[in-house]
């Protein structure tokens, strides 16, 4: 009898202890989502100066109102590419760096002091590989 009732308490135990953590892991997501609310709320209030301040637009806290309050998540970003220089556009920048830095290797002292730059200072740009600017 001892041990049955022994056996009965610790059941009894388990399944209170299952119910502790789930009613803290509830009371946790509860505690973030009041926390969200809050925090979005007091950043709806700032002015557009405080919010450049710490680096967020308004339409970024805009976006952030209309998440679910426990939607803790960080918010995905939609990158945004600048339209920037197609490969063929880089090669060819590359390629013209390349032909002035050989020109300019070429030229003599009269004119290298007719441009302004000395002779040493024309080496140096010589010698620079075509990727870097």
């Amino acid at each position: 009898m001892l041990l049955r009732s022994h056996a009965a308490h610790a059941a009894h135990s388990h399944w209170l202890g299952d119910l502790r953590a789930a009613l803290r892991s509830v009371a946790r997501v509860a505690n973030g989502a009041w926390r969200n609310a809050v925090t979005r709320r007091e950043l709806v209030e700032l002015d557009d100066r405080m919010l450049a301040d710490i680096g967020v637009t308004r339409s970024a806290v805009l976006r952030e109102m209309d998440r679910f309050p426990w939607d803790a998540s960080s918010p995905r970003r939609q990158l945004k590419r600048e339209p920037g220089p197609s490969v063929w556009e880089r090669v060819d920048v590359m390629w013209e760096r390349h032909r002035s830095r050989q020109r300019i290797a070429q030229l003599d002292a009269f004119a290298l002091k007719d441009i302004g730059i000395s002779y040493t200072e024309a080496e140096v740009e010589a010698n620079k590989p075509f990727w870097r600017a």
